[in-house]
C-alpha cells in the first residue's frame, strides 16, 4: 500500500490524571498491551510499513518503550516542539513525509486494521484532499467533540463543540483518524490559530472545502477513545469481555505477580509488577502495573495510591 502513517502522541493526557501522572496517555494500556503498541500492530496488519510517532520535546518514553519492543521497525519519531494544536502537529510530518498519500492517527484512539484499509483504500480511490473517519454521537458527545455535514460520502463543513441542538451539522462526528494529500500543508501553514490558541483541524478541513478540494467520509462503528479515567476502564472492559479463552475466573494477569492464595480476582486486568494481599476481592477492575493492592476493588481504575471507582 503507497501510503505512509503517523501517530500523534504528543498530548499531555491531563484528563487522565492522576492515571497519566508517570504514564504517557499513548503508553496507558488496553488487556496489559500501551495503546500505542495496539495502534502500531494494527497499522502494520494493514500492510503500512512506513510508520512515524509524533512525540513532545520532552518525551523520553515511548521512544524508549518502542526500540526494545520494536527494535527492527525502522519507526521515525518526530518532535513537537511546542503543544500549539492537532493541525501543527500535522504539519510537522511534511519534514519526513515519503509518500503522496498519508493516515493520521490520535495516540489515544484505535480502530481496526479492516477499517484502515477501508479508508486508505477509498481516500486514494475518490482521490480525496482529505478523508475523514466518521462515528455516530449523540448532541450531548458532540458538545465535547465536533458535528459534520455529511452527505453521500462527502463532508461539506465540520463543527466544533456545537452548543445548541441547533447547531449540530449530523448525527456524525469526525474520530481521530484521517487520511492526508500532502496539499494538506500548503493550508495548514496558512491558518490561524483558534479561541483557544492552537492551530485546530477543523480549520483546516473547512478552508480545504472552501478551496474547492473535496473532502470525504468513512463511517465506522466501533472507534476505542480514551479521555477519561472512565473510557480507560470501560473499553478495557469491553475488550476483557470479547477475548476468547479466558480461565473461569476470567482475568488478564501481568508478569511477576503475586497474588494471596486467600484472595479472589474475577473478569479484572492485573499489571505487572502487582501484589494483591490477603482476603481480598478484585471484581470488574483494571490495575496498572506497580500497584500494591491491600483492598477491594469492584468497578474501578487502580494505580497506587491513586484510584477511581465506576
Amino acid at each position: 500500500m503507497s501510503i505512509s502513517a503517523f501517530i500523534l502522541a504528543a498530548g499531555k493526557g491531563t484528563r487522565l490524571l492522576p492515571f497519566s501522572e508517570s504514564i504517557p496517555k499513548p503508553l496507558l494500556p488496553i488487556l496489559n498491551k500501551p495503546l500505542l503498541e495496539h495502534s502500531l500492530l494494527r497499522l502494520i496488519n494493514a500492510g503500512i510499513d512506513i510508520i512515524g510517532i509524533i512525540i513532545s520535546k520532552q518525551e523520553n518514553q515511548i521512544p524508549t518503550y518502542i526500540q526494545r519492543n520494536f527494535p527492527d521497525f525502522g519507526i521515525n519519531f518526530i518532535v513537537q516542539e511546542k503543544p500549539l494544536g492537532t493541525a501543527h502537529a500535522v504539519l510537522q510530518i511534511e519534514k519526513q513525509l515519503s509518500t503522496e498519500d498519508f493516515l493520521v492517527i490520535a495516540g489515544d484512539s484505535l480502530f481496526s486494521s479492516k477499517f484502515i484499509k477501508k479508508l486508505a483504500k477509498i481516500h486514494q480511490k475518490d482521490i480525496n484532499a482529505i478523508t475523514l473517519s466518521l462515528e455516530y454521537m449523540n448532541f450531548e458527545q458532540m458538545r465535547y467533540s465536533s458535528t459534520v455535514e455529511y452527505q453521500n460520502g462527502r463532508v461539506w463543513q465540520i463543527r466544533e463543540k456545537p452548543e445548541t441542538p441547533e447547531q449540530v451539522l449530523s448525527k456524525y462526528n469526525s474520530s481521530a483518524f484521517y487520511a492526508f494529500k500532502s496539499g494538506i500543508f500548503d493550508i495548514l501553514k496558512g491558518i490561524e490559530k483558534s479561541k483557544r490558541d492552537e492551530y485546530e483541524m477543523a480549520t483546516a478541513i473547512n478552508q480545504t472545502i472552501t478551496q474547492g478540494h473535496r473532502v470525504g467520509g468513512v463511517i465506522t462503528k466501533r472507534v476505542c477513545h480514551i479521555s477519561t479515567p472512565f473510557d480507560l476502564w470501560w473499553h478495557n472492559m469491553q475488550f476483557l469481555s470479547r477475548t476468547k479463552k479466558l480461565a473461569k475466573n476470567r482475568n488478564i494477569i501481568g508478569s511477576n505477580v503475586e497474588i494471596d492464595a486467600s484472595s479472589t480476582i474475577k473478569n479484572s486486568i492485573i499489571g505487572d509488577n502487582t501484589e494483591v494481599k490477603q482476603n481480598l476481592n478484585i471484581n470488574h477492575t483494571v490495575v496498572l502495573s506497580n500497584s500494591t493492592i491491600d483492598r477491594n476493588y469492584r468497578n474501578s481504575l487502580v494505580k497506587t495510591p491513586h484510584f477511581q471507582e465506576f
